[in-house]
């Protein structure tokens, strides 16, 4: 019976390491999948401000005023700050895994930071907007 101890302890701790960093790890996998595929998604949406000197002014294009690219910008904000509260949220309960992630080159919360930005800018275009996008993509390690 104790030579079972040793096979039943190992299998425990496996269970344990895997609940603990491997799943919340293939989680953040699969939200940073998201985040790349809603970022490609909405990547073309034309924002209908445009910065001047500190100044928003219309982009004054008709294709920037259309109601669906209207529609697609209020939906880019959506699924933009969405996935910014997820990602935050990941941040702020497993900080296990986050500390992995911290040594394999990923910052969770600036990559939360730059997509609550990116809701709040998306329909502007300028500094801020292109700030907030390479944000997230040095965050999560997006290679262009």
């Amino acid at each position: 019976m104790i030579s079972n101890l040793g096979p039943i302890a190992a299998a425990l701790i496996s269970w344990i390491v895997f609940n603990a960093i491997g799943r919340p790890l293939l989680k953040f996998l699969d939200l940073r999948t998201e985040v790349r595929r809603t970022t490609i998604l909405y990547d073309n949406v034309h924002a209908r401000w445009t910065k001047r000197d500190d100044v928003r002014v219309s982009a004054s294009d008709d294709e920037d005023t259309t109601p669906n690219n209207i529609e697609r910008l209020q939906e880019a904000e959506q699924q933009y700050r969405d996935l910014g509260s997820q990602v935050r949220a990941f941040a702020d309960t497993q900080s296990p895994t986050c500390v992995i992630l911290r040594w394999l080159g990923y910052d969770i919360r600036k990559a939360a930071a730059g997509l609550i930005g990116l809701s709040n800018t998306v329909n502007t275009y300028g500094k801020t907007r292109a700030f907030h996008k390479q944000t997230i993509d040095e965050a999560l390690r997006f290679l262009g």
